[in-house]
């Protein structure tokens, strides 16, 4: 649990809640800005990070929330040579900033 400006990732992600509720929910507020620092990221590079900051994750659940972030229209699937990525849509980055906080994307940035 890392801290940014005396925050930590859990104080960063609840005032994103605020901003928006898809990111009400502290996984997808973590994968939004993982993927964000990154520009884009496989399944597995999900999972391993978030493991990372918050221990065992389902991986139906990682699906579940990369679908409503899809669902929502901030990241899209992509796949590079067979192999699926997830990025943030050209269009939202700005919004997704906006929305989730520059601590946030830094104090993920400190964990990847």
């Amino acid at each position: 649990m890392k801290l940014v400006l005396n925050m930590s990732i859990e104080d960063l992600i609840a005032q994103a809640s605020k901003k928006c509720e898809i990111f009400a929910n502290p996984l997808r507020s973590f994968i939004a800005a993982f993927i964000a620092i990154k520009e884009e990221a496989t399944w597995s590079e999900l999972k391993d990070a978030i493991e990372k900051w918050a221990g065992r994750i389902n991986p139906n659940t990682l699906s579940f929330h990369l679908g409503e972030l899809m669902s929502a229209g901030f990241i899209a699937k992509i796949d590079i040579r067979g192999q699926p990525r997830y990025k943030i849509v050209n269009d939202k980055l700005s919004e997704l900033k906006r929305l989730i906080g520059e601590d946030l994307l830094k104090a993920v940035k400190e964990t990847a």
